[in-house]
């Protein structure tokens, strides 16, 4: 009798394990379902956010309206616009400032960075005249140097469609930004 009682047990205790492994795994797929859905949320619903709590009301109309979409095909090419930009701009009080600018383009053509290095002149050109304007009181926040880039995007695709007929360029990225 005390044998039947111990093999009672083991089957129980067996039967418990098995119930205590498998609701485990079970926990362990519904969090990382869910931990895939935060995720995946974040990543796009992390720029629409970020341009509502920079309160600027042409962050979004810059990142729509002005820079043209461009086809994600193939890897990312990188050009650096060298030398570095060097631009001189006042504050509200009229104190004198200065910006040395780093920055790449990026694209998935090899032709269109080919057009970047061909017009380079002309593009730097507007740059320098584009960030002429800046606020030095808003370029030197996160929201100020975003638009900036968003800008320079802009600018840079107006002249490639100018020149080659696409605006081929992705992204422009600050690769060194001094601003005194």
């Amino acid at each position: 009798m005390a044998e039947d009682t111990e093999a009672e047990q083991d089957t129980e205790a067996d039967a418990d394990a098995e119930e205590t492994k498998g609701g485990g795994m079970m926990k362990k797929i519904i969090f990382g379902v869910v931990g895939l859905a935060l995720v995946a949320g974040g990543i796009f619903a992390g720029p629409v956010v970020m341009n509502k709590i920079s309160g600027d009301p042409d962050a979004e109309a810059t990142d729509e309206s002005t820079v043209d979409k461009v086809t994600v095909d193939g890897p990312a090419i990188y050009n650096s616009l060298h030398p570095p930009l060097v631009i001189n701009f006042k504050d509200a009080g009229g104190a004198a400032h200065f910006m040395q600018i780093t920055m790449e383009v990026m694209a998935r053509d090899q032709d269109v960075i080919n057009a970047v290095r061909e017009h380079t002149p002309v593009i730097r050109n507007s740059l320098i005249l584009l960030y002429g304007n800046a606020e030095y009181e808003f370029v030197t926040t996160r929201p100020g140097k975003e638009k900036m880039l968003a800008d320079g995007l802009a600018e840079i695709q107006t002249i490639l469609t100018e020149q080659i007929g696409s605006p081929g360029i992705e992204a422009v990225y600050f690769t060194n930004l001094i601003i005194q």
